[in-house]
């Protein structure tokens, strides 16, 4: 009987590439023949294939799709990754990490079933090592849902989040994807359930954001900062979304958008001249750094004897760099397209749901540097049919909008941000600095259908 050894080096790498990641490894430290050909990248990179979750988005139609995108930025000119084997490195990494995932979403599961949201967003005391390796799983976790993996996202694991900003993110993404009704135990009386740890706490947190509460000198800091408001936006979608769904008690495909529709990746990633978009914005400052597609780069791979250090590379910039890239360049392009959305009194559980706001399409009316005026004249809701006009700050560090809302006998002032997932925000009447209610407007074409809403 022949041996595995006597196949063609074609043949055992298409055999290999069908097992997990640690199985390829333990393969490869069998014998030099067997290391040659299996320790490379093209067989960790189908190993990935096979074991990544469904991939559904606007960018990449299916998991082949985006492999092949990825293969042509790993290889590409301005590789994510110069040391430590690059593209090898880069793909063991990504095998690894999805054979994991689903040990990682179970045992984050019962880690998180045991923490509190806390209203100052502290992530738990751990370990500097395992602080190291939760940040890595959770850029990963962070990043397969812009790749189009939006099943990836869990609430339950949210109050893990070492970053706030992803810990929004995620938080929003769970609560879009639900696709059936909240049920009553997803909301109270379950202590361990994030859904009720943290709703009450998130209206603390929000609420003291609009209303202009001091809530100590550190979260001020944070609260004033770029990453604090982009926050608080991602919070209040989170708390809007979820009383929509335990509002209306049904499946709502068209009340919402559908995460799978969501325009993640926009056009630089598709374009050889990456050279207009070469902004970044930190927390604490803007800084200059080309945008880059949310991969990974492993240089902390050589760290010897690290626990889970095939995560590491993770925590890198390359999430950060997506998230500001493509809030700003949403920003730059609201007069594109047209725009739906809703708008809510109140953020509690239960709170009064009004017929959903469409027919939003803004037409720019000057222009002056990173910041230009628009208006919306034929939008419709629940009460009348209303203008929108106003300015976009599209500026590094800004992406804000202050719009007036007006029907034909009363008016209101938006005050919002763009996120990747939207533009969400307050409104109100300007001598009044607490907003009357809160608003959060998408694109149409995000959402599961084409037709006028009820």
């Amino acid at each position: 009987m022949p041996a595995l050894t006597d196949l063609p080096t074609e043949l055992i790498q298409l055999v290999a590439g069908r097992c997990p990641a640690l199985d390829i490894i333990a393969l490869s430290q069998t014998c030099r023949l067997l290391k040659r050909a299996c320790d490379n990248a093209a067989v960790f990179q189908m190993s990935f294939e096979l074991h990544l979750p469904e991939v559904n988005s606007t960018a990449f139609k299916d998991r082949k799709a985006l492999v092949h995108f990825m293969t042509s930025y790993v290889d590409g000119p301005k590789k994510p990754c110069q040391r430590n084997e690059g593209p090898k490195m880069t793909w063991l990494c990504l095998a690894v990490a999805v054979h994991w995932l689903p040990d990682i979403l179970v045992e984050l599961g019962r880690l998180a079933s045991s923490v509190n949201v806390h209203a100052t967003l502290n992530p738990p005391q751990m370990g500097q090592e395992t602080k190291e390796a939760l940040r890595g799983v959770i850029g990963f976790l962070s990043t397969l849902p812009i790749w189009g993996c939006a099943d990836a996202c869990d609430a339950k694991v949210a109050a893990l989040l070492d970053y706030p900003l992803q810990f929004a993110f995620s938080l929003a993404m769970s609560s879009l994807k639900r696709r059936q009704p909240l049920k009553t135990h997803d909301l109270v009386g379950d202590p361990r359930s994030v859904f009720m740890s943290s709703t009450n706490q998130l209206l603390t947190v929000v609420r003291g954001n609009y209303d202009g509460r001091e809530m100590g000198s550190d979260y001020d800091k944070f609260q004033g900062s770029w990453i604090g408001k982009q926050t608080h936006a991602l919070l209040l979608m989170t708390l809007i979304s979820r009383n929509i769904y335990h509002v209306l008690k049904a499946t709502v495909p068209n009340r919402l958008p559908n995460p799978n529709k969501i325009e993640f990746l926009g056009p630089w990633y598709f374009v050889a001249d990456k050279g207009k978009y070469d902004e970044h914005t930190t927390w604490t400052e803007a800084t200059s750094l080309r945008p880059r597609f949310p991969l990974l780069t492993p240089n902390l791979i050589a760290t010897q004897g690290a626990k889970g250090r095939y995560f590491y590379p993770f925590a890198g910039d390359e999430w950060w760099s997506w998230y500001t890239t493509r809030a700003r360049d949403l920003a730059r392009r609201l007069d594109e397209g047209e725009w739906n959305g809703t708008y809510t009194y109140d953020l509690q559980l239960g709170g009064r749901v009004d017929a959903p706001m469409q027919g939003i399409q803004f037409r720019r009316t000057a222009t002056k540097g990173d910041t230009y005026s628009v208006e919306a004249l034929d939008g419709t809701d629940g009460v009348n049919r209303f203008t929108l006009s106003g300015e976009v700050d599209a500026s590094a560090g800004e992406c804000r909008v202050r719009f007036r809302k007006q029907y034909p006998a009363v008016g209101y002032d938006w005050d919002g941000l763009v996120t990747p997932l939207g533009i969400c925000g307050g409104y109100g009447f300007p001598e009044n600095p607490r907003p009357s209610g809160y608003f959060w407007l998408w694109k149409r074409e995000w959402m599961d259908v084409d037709e006028d809403i009820a």
